[in-house]
């Protein structure tokens, strides 16, 4: 499953290839069979546009050394979620196969009730020599569209994550002109605290990681990666590039309104106003914050975290550590919250947090 929650194995095609004589044909027929159908998203697989002749073996029949097969299937969505389609060859068994063929296929996206043709095609090198036969798997994946990437995931690509694979960006310091600013990296610190294994920590000023190029100051060097940040666009040059960019789903800003001047969350997208507060608002006893992912231009998959002001960044830490034991629950882009100091004590406390948004 490599790893991916909304990857769903669908279908596994054993493909077991002979090379004999010489002259390295395949003699005799090799033959595709039909081994699993474990499937989440109701997937058919066909001969025929129509869908009415099911695939349940196949023969690619003779390839010559240095010659190409393609077959043709279609792939029909007999659910109620779009989806992208994935087809890949795994498991390689035999001497030093990747010198002997490679596997391909489109990774097209599937509607609801929408029917695809697949084209899957296997090429045998010129030069293979050395292996009398090999076999692998052609897997059928299925990923469900708009649900790539979601703050659940926070659970395997963060905590769970084997040693050093995310990235925790923080504003730099140095540059901070209130004390209170390093809450940002306390409430980074408490989800830091849950991660099974020790995970990478630098600021926004590590040139490595950040560009600090007066054009694209902000943008994220590293690419593939998975990266938490705490704080908003102000402190933080990463969070203010990726709102810059409109990439973030919920962006925040301030409007003067009637002469007052306001704070905003806004859905990116859409320009729906999610929370509108004074900013003359007390925050010292109550705050709002977001919680959201998204990925960039470099395919980093990337948290966000912040309030308003600093109690509500800090909330965003605990609230995150108090559901973390129903994470898998938070199947959505973004959660907008509301801290209020019910008990007057001043401190974030997770029973004190509601939401207010989400999508």
């Amino acid at each position: 499953m490599r790893g991916k929650g909304r990857l769903a194995l669908v279908l596994a095609i054993a493909a077991i290839l002979s090379i004999s004589m010489p002259r390295l044909f395949f003699d005799s027929p090799a033959y595709l069979r039909v081994s699993a159908v474990i499937t989440s998203v109701p997937l058919g697989v066909y001969w025929d546009a129509n869908c009415s002749t099911p695939v349940y073996s196949i023969d690619w029949g003779n390839i010559t050394v240095g010659g190409t097969k393609k077959i043709t299937m279609y792939v029909r969505n007999e659910g109620n979620e779009t989806f992208v389609l994935s087809v890949e060859a795994e498991n390689w068994q035999a001497g030093n196969t990747s010198n002997v063929a490679t596997f391909s296929s489109e990774e097209p996206k599937i509607g609801l009730g929408q029917t695809v043709q697949v084209n899957p095609s296997l090429t045998v090198f010129s030069n293979a020599s050395g292996v009398s036969s090999f076999s692998f798997n052609v897997i059928l994946y299925t990923t469900l569209v708009g649900m790539a990437f979601v703050l659940s995931d926070l659970d395997s690509l963060v905590i769970k994550a084997a040693l050093n694979q995310a990235y925790f960006v923080y504003a730099d310091p140095h540059r901070m002109t209130r004390a209170v600013a390093t809450y940002d990296v306390a409430s980074g610190s408490i989800i830091y605290s849950l991660c099974v294994n020790a995970q990478n920590q630098g600021f926004d000023a590590r040139s490595d990681w950040v560009s600090q190029s007066a054009s694209d100051k902000g943008r994220l060097l590293l690419s593939n990666k998975t990266c938490l940040m705490f704080g908003g666009w102000a402190p933080n040059w990463c969070v203010n590039y990726l709102q810059g960019k409109g990439l973030t789903p919920v962006s925040s800003l301030i409007q003067t309104v009637g002469g007052q001047p306001h704070m905003k969350f806004v859905n990116t997208k859409t320009g729906a106003v999610l929370v509108d507060i004074l900013q003359s608002t007390d925050f010292e006893h109550q705050d709002y914050f977001v919680m959201m992912v998204l990925k960039d231009e470099n395919g980093n998959e990337v948290f966000i975290s912040y309030g308003f002001d600093w109690k509500g960044t800090w909330s965003a830490g605990i609230f995150l550590r108090a559901i973390y034991s129903n994470i898998l629950a938070y199947t959505n882009q973004y959660y907008v919250m509301h801290w209020v100091d019910s008990n007057g004590d001043g401190i974030p406390q997770s029973v004190e947090m509601t939401q207010v948004a989400t999508g």
